[in-house]
């Protein structure tokens, strides 16, 4: 579990979106950048498409109630674990108890946060993503608040990703149903 002690700006959770919905008025939602959060979920050894939270400028202040892995990808905004900075592009431990910070971003805008087993909140329309406009999927349907407890999934379990507009990378046929998939950085970056 993870505690929410301030939301930052715009944090939301979010993975590589849901698609087919367009006829309902729902857009995909998801990753404004898709690289950035599926790097993070790799770091921390979820599938690329498991859901992360998103944050814009200003990001979170959050305190951990487990042990886990984490890794900060996207835009430069520093991350300080217990007041040391952590690197970015790097897995990083972290014990329950500790509080993560973010810094303003020094270039970019939003910066992506994945946890071993990813964010566990239910899948809507076949998707972790938030879309606040319609309060569908993600916490709530909403961005953070102070106070809100986001659910960890069990980490290296199969399955926590739900197919998005990333998955064109991959053949249709692997996303018919259930699978297990190796996903490799080169296959990722050659698209």
């Amino acid at each position: 579990m993870i505690k929410v002690l301030k939301p930052g700006l715009a944090t939301s959770v979010q993975d590589l979106g849901r698609e087919g919905y367009y006829h309902l008025g729902i857009p995909p939602s998801g990753a404004l950048d898709q690289y950035a959060l599926s790097a993070a979920n790799q770091l921390v050894g979820n599938l690329p498409g498991a859901a992360g939270l998103e944050c814009t400028l200003l990001g979170p202040e959050l305190e951990f109630q487990c042990d886990t892995l984490a890794a900060v990808c996207g835009a430069h905004m520093t991350a300080r674990l217990d007041g040391v900075e952590m690197h970015h592009d790097t897995a990083f431990a972290v014990k329950a108890g500790q509080v993560l910070r973010f810094d303003f971003p020094k270039d970019g805008a939003r910066t992506y946060l994945a946890v071993a087993g990813g964010i566990d909140v239910p899948l809507v329309l076949g998707s972790r993503s938030t879309y606040t406009l319609g309060a569908l999927g993600g916490f709530q349907g909403r961005r953070l608040m102070a106070d809100d407890q986001l659910p960890i999934g069990i980490p290296g379990g199969k399955g926590r990703a739900g197919p998005g507009r990333a998955c064109r990378w991959l053949c249709d046929s692997l996303w018919a149903g259930k699978c297990i998939c190796v996903w490799c950085l080169a296959c990722i970056t050659s698209v």
